[in-house]
């Protein structure tokens, strides 16, 4: 879908730009017009789409990262608590980093080696058990291959940010991953509730008059169809559900 729209974007901007530049050729011959705009533009597009989705495929992690600043090691003891989880969860290799972001955030990104970033706010915000289950959400995401899409959008974005499909689709689809997500995290550490108090911890100290400079590091859902996160009331009673459903839930502390 990513190729599908560089290329529908680029056929359109090279269509009308041929259009432009070969507009006395099509008073003379129009269809032999016709066909050379169309056929080069076609042509162009294709050539030119997949060398683009394949540059962003390169730059996207980069995008994301530099939304983080001053990267720094975390405690032993969270370090401790990251690997334990990462290994109980299955997977191979991430790294755990803290960064001095302002927002109560945390994200995945898929770099060399997937990369787990939470701010130094967000490390002072919850208590053990919360921080365990958002590190298992984060890791929930490793585990099931949706940064590297993430990241995909981001930059794609960056290029095109004008397309309107693209965003509704993606919104969808990450929604949908922050709810398996959300399941996946609370299965691991059998404290369902654990999240959602750390979501709800999140939501209230989250600077919602600066929301856009933190753009999809934001976990500020809402009913809109280009919202990226579900609304958060819906997410943790989505939590709760499965708290009760569980024996083995039990409340934070």
């Amino acid at each position: 879908m990513l190729v599908s729209s560089i290329f529908f974007w680029l056929f359109l901007a090279l269509s009308l730009l041929l259009c432009y530049a070969m507009g006395e050729a099509y008073e003379l011959q129009p269809e032999n017009a016709i066909r050379a705009v169309f056929g080069n533009a076609l042509l162009i597009a294709i050539a030119a789409g997949l060398p683009l989705a394949i540059l962003l495929r390169y730059i996207s992690p980069k995008i994301v990262l530099a939304k983080a600043t001053n990267l720094t090691t975390a405690p032993s003891h969270i370090a401790e608590s990251f690997e334990s989880l990462r290994k109980e969860m299955g997977i191979p290799a991430a790294q755990l980093r803290l960064s001095k972001m302002s927002a109560p955030t945390s994200f995945a990104i898929d770099a060399d080696e997937p990369l787990i970033v939470i701010s130094e706010r967000l490390l002072s915000l919850l208590e053990r058990d919360e921080l365990e289950a958002v590190m298992s959400h984060e890791l929930a995401h490793v585990k099931n291959s949706d940064t590297m899409l993430k990241a995909l959008v981001t930059a794609y974005k960056t290029a095109l940010p004008m397309d309107p499909v693209m965003r509704m689709v993606e919104a969808a689809f990450h929604r949908e991953r922050e709810m398996v997500a959300d399941e996946t995290a609370a299965l691991t550490t059998n404290k369902p509730l654990s999240l959602a108090s750390a979501l709800l911890k999140i939501y209230e100290a989250f600077p919602k008059n600066s929301l856009r400079s933190y753009g999809t590091l934001s976990i500020l859902g809402g009913s809109a169809l280009t919202s990226r996160h579900p609304p958060i009331r819906y997410r943790i009673n989505q939590l709760i559900r499965l708290a009760e459903n569980h024996p083995w839930a039990h409340s934070p502390g």
